[in-house]
């Protein structure tokens, strides 16, 4: 649907490991993102990460906030660096298909560990860590239909909390602002005065994770037209917006300490302070890449661009191997090992488990996504608009939508 760029791919790819990491600490020591609101396991170490640039090792909403940028800006530059409509309608019609196939799999996968009651081990190993403080997932009653509709339905179009996989609480702000950025560039794309919308939309969405969208497509823009505005080679510019951005993205999610870091950033001026700064830095390190070839070198190397792969994947079942396993494997080291030490070798075992289950998710279900994706936007519809092999010539259903937005738009 979109051209391949190896070095944001290995950007997905590290912003999908620090995820996996965050929810890591959550489980097992979430003092370390929460700060002091949990119980302290390694003392001062966990009042460092929740409250020094050392959380970004972990900075999970970062990361999520960069995900939104990226896919504002890789859904949308192909149609900047070609002006083609149907660069907008194909992906937007293909959308949904392409992220519903391994959601789906992926609730089907936690409704069968939830019913086995697999979840228990996250329950019982939050009881640990979290003590009585623990207000988390898996406190429900597995069904089958409930999933189903979690998974086609609540994903996607009702947002909130998914209880077979709480990391899906992103699949609705992806859809929609996915919808966002195509109409956008739809409507507003070829203009003059495209700028002047693009401003409007960063004001009304300035609180909300829609900045994101709206920050990655205006990037899309700029970085493939022939104007230069915004790009330079500056190796000092870049390294101080890239030290900001960073600065900006470690910003914590638990409550200011007295004396902060960040107690200058806490002025008011933003209604959810940790979401506008998250992405802010995220547009910055975004803007610091596609300006920057050493960044983009080591981005393109093999290990990122591996992740990067199967970042969609890893996302989806790392959460489900953590509450299952990790923690199982946890409660049995736990009382023979220090309490470092088993949080340790649990995580460590882990990733030999969650690499391959994620490249096989990707082998099999996510690449069948997008392949059904595109089976779904040939399928077959009016006659006369089918091939000898009755697919629906290529194009035409995004030639009739074209067609529609001119005699609308035009």
């Amino acid at each position: 649907m979109t051209e391949k760029i190896s070095y944001l791919d290995g950007l997905r790819g590290i912003a999908a490991v620090n995820v996996m990491i965050m929810h890591f600490f959550v489980a097992l020591a979430p003092a370390m993102i929460y700060g002091s609101e949990l119980p302290s396991h390694f003392g001062n170490l966990d009042h460092l990460f929740s409250t020094t640039p050392l959380g970004l090792i972990g900075a999970g909403n970062f990361s999520v906030c960069i995900f939104f940028v990226l896919s504002g800006y890789v859904l949308t530059q192909k149609f900047f660096k070609t002006r083609d409509n149907n660069v907008i309608i194909n992906s937007a019609m293909r959308r949904y298909i392409r992220l519903f196939v391994p959601v789906f799999a992926a609730v089907m996968l936690s409704y069968l560990l939830a019913s086995t009651g697999s979840y228990r081990y996250y329950i019982e190993t939050m009881a640990v860590s979290a003590g009585s403080n623990y207000r988390g997932y898996w406190t429900f009653t597995p069904d089958i239909l409930d999933a189903i509709k979690q998974a086609v339905w609540n994903s996607f179009f009702l947002g909130g909390t998914i209880h077979y996989n709480p990391v899906l609480w992103t699949m609705t702000i992806e859809f929609y602002g996915s919808m966002l950025v195509f109409t956008m560039a739809l409507l507003f794309g070829s203009l003059r005065s495209r700028w002047t919308f693009y401003l409007a939309s960063a004001v009304l969405f300035v609180n909300s994770y829609y900045l994101a969208f709206v920050i990655g497509m205006v990037f899309a823009d700029v970085f493939n037209s022939k104007i230069p505005i915004f790009k330079t080679g500056n190796k000092i510019i870049l390294s101080i917006v890239l030290i900001s951005g960073l600065f900006l993205g470690s910003y914590p999610i638990s409550p200011l300490t007295d004396g902060s870091l960040y107690g200058f950033l806490d002025n008011g001026f933003f209604e959810t302070p940790k979401v506008t700064y998250h992405i802010i830095g995220a547009g910055m390190v975004l803007y610091v890449l596609l300006n920057s070839r050493d960044l983009q070198s080591i981005f393109s190397s093999r290990v990122p661009v591996f992740l990067g792969k199967i970042s969609y994947s890893m996302y989806l079942v790392h959460f489900l191997v953590i509450s299952s396993f990790t923690c199982a494997l946890f409660l049995i080291l736990y009382p023979v090992v220090s309490y470092g030490s088993a949080v340790l070798i649990s995580c460590a075992i882990s990733l030999l488990l969650i690499i391959p289950l994620s490249y096989l998710f990707y082998k099999h279900i996510d690449i069948a996504g997008i392949e059904l994706s595109q089976l779904f936007y040939n399928r077959p519809a009016h006659s006369g608009t089918h091939d000898s092999t009755g697919y629906i010539k290529k194009g035409y259903l995004s030639s009739a939508i074209f067609t529609i937005y001119n005699k609308l738009f035009k």
